[in-house]
């Protein structure tokens, strides 16, 4: 009886194509809100909650967990799959769901992504807006520095609670490279062939960052903590020149349409000389 209402639900759920979108990540939902899909978004994440009406939202499960019944009861008739290692889009096909399978790894990826939900959703001028949005205004953050210096910089993801161990970076795949280029930065992990690779405390020793940034959470304490941790190693560049940063969340792990906010945040740590101008002018 449970795999006919399910079947029942899945047949219901084919109407007209992006009419009732289910986000299955945050950098999704911030890319269709920006899209102007907004009002079609009727499910997404746990974690979604911005723009702040996006948190209003049914949930659906988490990134890595996603609860194909919770998706399945809000009639979709298209989903919007973070490219994860998991097995949602087989589940969909079973029940018919239409999908299509956004990556948001780096801008360049999040831009052919958002291409894609424009093409399915109708709404390809809207996908073309946003993205030039975007360049433009990372571009313009790039301008400023593009005539400075480029501090050699760590940009560290996450490490083992309390100690400097378990670490892991961001390369020039990632998204964290891309806030380091436009903000004027130079990523002591470019040469690494993982988009996230694991780095030991030996590596960053030897290349010796002058700027260590890490993402820390929204908390002081928490950020004041991250601070501190660095503080027994006195013979790294960044550390002696108490150029040590901690980052709240937010933006920085999002990519998406905050990615210029992001950039110039980390403009503003590598470059305190420089005046900012506000944004949109």
């Amino acid at each position: 009886m449970r795999l006919i209402t399910l079947l029942l639900l899945a047949l219901s759920a084919c109407a007209a194509d992006g009419r009732r979108i289910i986000s299955t990540a945050p950098s999704i939902t911030e890319t269709l809100f920006a899209m102007g899909l907004g009002p079609r978004v009727v499910g997404v994440t746990v974690y979604c909650n911005f723009p702040p009406e996006a948190a209003t939202l049914p949930k659906i499960g988490t990134l890595l967990k996603p609860d194909p019944e919770a998706i399945l009861a809000l009639r979709p008739d298209l989903v919007v799959v973070q490219k994860q290692p998991n097995n949602l889009p087989q589940q969909l096909d079973r029940l018919h769901i239409k999908y299509v399978v956004m990556d948001t790894s780096n801008l360049d990826i999040l831009y052919a992504g958002a291409r894609v939900v424009g093409r399915a959703t109708g709404e390809s001028a809207a996908a073309e807006r946003l993205i030039s949005k975007m360049q433009t205004e990372m571009q313009a953050v790039a301008e400023l520095v593009a005539n400075k210096a480029r501090p050699r910089v760590a940009f560290i993801v996450g490490h083992t609670a309390g100690r400097l161990e378990g670490m892991v970076a961001g390369s020039s795949k990632s998204y964290f490279s891309d806030l380091l280029n436009a903000g004027g930065g130079t990523n002591i992990f470019s040469d690494v062939a993982a988009a996230y690779p694991k780095i030991s405390l030996e590596q960053i020793l030897s290349r010796d960052p002058e700027v260590i940034l890490e993402l820390s959470g929204e908390s002081r304490p928490k950020q004041e903590e991250v601070v501190a941790l660095w503080q027994s190693l006195p013979r790294l560049k960044a550390v002696s020149a108490k150029r040590v940063f901690a980052l709240p969340s937010g933006p920085f792990v999002i990519p998406g349409p905050r990615a210029p906010e992001a950039a110039r945040l980390v403009l503003r740590l590598l470059h305190p000389e420089i005046s900012l101008p506000e944004p949109g002018k």
